[in-house]
């Protein structure tokens, strides 16, 4: 909204909210793409599984679906050709499509970090083995340095 506010056209790839009673809040739905205008900003909200009671596999099919929906919304942004590409993390999942949205348009990508999932992930002893631990750390290394 302080962007829209200071004159920028902003638009914003979501999710409904449904944090942090892993619910979608009433008024949005799960599974409904939806655009509308909030404070001038754009939004565009994209469909994504909300697990009752996420699960290690329940988190990655839930950040899956997420990235696999607002991939379709991201890159159908081609067509305005941004200037700037942010990507809030989570989710790390919709980093290949932010990336690949700022390359084709010639925009700079910034990556804003509020949670690191893969410490996270591990820190909680949501997923566990050494071999996952070491190649996800690595995806997320050479992610977060493509920014």
């Amino acid at each position: 909204a302080w962007l829209a506010a200071q004159g920028h056209e902003v638009r914003v790839v979501t999710a409904p909210p449904y944090y942090p009673d892993w619910k979608v809040w009433q008024g949005f739905s799960a599974w409904r793409f939806n655009k509308r205008q909030e404070a001038g900003v754009t939004v565009i909200r994209c469909p994504l599984y909300v697990p009752a009671r996420p699960t290690a596999v329940k988190r990655l099919l839930h950040l899956a679906s997420f990235s696999l929906s607002s991939a379709f919304a991201v890159l159908a942004q081609l067509r305005w050709k941004p200037e700037l590409v942010i990507l809030v993390v989570p989710t790390l999942f919709c980093a290949p499509q932010a990336l690949a949205l700022a390359k084709l348009v010639g925009a700079t990508s910034v990556l804003h970090v509020q949670d690191y999932e893969v410490d996270a992930l591990f820190g909680l002893s949501i997923a566990k083995g050494e071999k996952l631990k070491r190649w996800a750390f690595a995806v997320e290394r050479a992610l977060l340095r493509s920014f």
